[in-house]
């Protein structure tokens, strides 16, 4: 059976605020309801006769392609998300209900707008994961990307560092100018870091002025020592703070794997134990 244009779907479901779609066992619309144009930002006239996957973002068509092989294999799918590209090019994050129907030949779907919910997951997502001060990985998500490499490097036979990196003076900033001087501090050696190291690497933030840098991929253990002496020389340089020059440097330990340790609290320990001696070395020598 073929769908049947007659239908008097609009009386209905135009009054929806959710857009109604229907599309034929060709693989185009037949039908998109009045909220089509407010969520897909095109007209339904523009979009009848077209194949969803014309407006599905380009990343999400491959498991959209899947989702339409289960519909038609008689699968519903009542909870299936995925990003359309709209007339503006703006990208709109789609729940859809749907579900195939053999006494029509068509699928039947139903299309909500959750972009704005879909921002505030990924943003409490990333707040879940990432210091709110510098927007680095913290703890827990440093401690993973960690946990990845020892997998990855123990696969491979391959060498990785922790560095260990603590800033000297910080106390002293944050006490006699101030915190708000010592947080803009904090965000401006984190961009220092990223300026430092390779995208491949990962920097986190423990907390205070404690940093960590994780690099992947080491050719010889003294490659570390490299890394950090340019990290050293980058966090050096003078800070121009809010009306103020600050001069800081920082403390830095390091720890290779395998030799410094097989798994990560290992070889955290050892990088921070590293860097309280290089600290006692800086202050003993100043």
């Amino acid at each position: 059976m073929t769908f049947h244009p007659d239908l008097p779907l609009s009386q209905f479901t135009d009054l929806l605020l959710d857009a109604v779609c229907v599309v034929d066992q060709e693989g185009r619309f037949v039908f998109i309801s009045a909220a089509g144009e407010r969520i897909f930002g095109y007209t339904p006239e523009e979009m009848i006769g077209r194949p969803p996957t014309d407006f599905v973002h380009p990343d999400d068509r491959g498991k959209t392609e899947e989702a339409i092989g289960d519909l038609i294999g008689g699968e519903p799918k009542p909870y299936f998300e995925n990003r359309y590209i709209r007339k503006d090019g703006s990208v709109v994050n789609i729940m859809w209900s749907a579900r195939w129907s053999d006494d029509y030949q068509i699928r039947v779907a139903v299309a909500r707008d959750i972009t704005e919910s879909a921002r505030l997951k990924e943003r409490l997502e990333f707040l879940a994961l990432h210091d709110p001060l510098t927007n680095l990985p913290n703890r827990s998500l440093f401690f993973d990307r960690l946990r990845t490499a020892l997998v990855r490097a123990h696969r491979e036979q391959s060498r990785f560092a922790v560095l260990f990196l603590d800033l000297d003076r910080f106390k002293a900033v944050n006490d006699s100018l101030g915190h708000s001087v010592g947080d803009h501090l904090l965000r401006t050696v984190a961009q220092r870091l990223h300026q430092s190291v390779r995208q491949s690497d990962t920097l986190g933030r423990l907390g205070g002025d404690e940093f960590v840098i994780l690099i992947n991929g080491l050719d010889q253990p003294d490659d570390a020592r490299v890394v950090a002496d340019k990290v050293a020389a980058a966090l050096s340089a003078p800070y121009e703070l809010e009306g103020h020059t600050v001069i800081v440097s920082a403390s830095i330990g390091i720890a290779v794997y395998p030799e410094h340790g097989e798994d990560e609290l290992e070889l955290v320990r050892h990088a921070d134990h590293d860097m309280y001696q290089a600290k006692g070395y800086r202050d003993r020598t100043q």
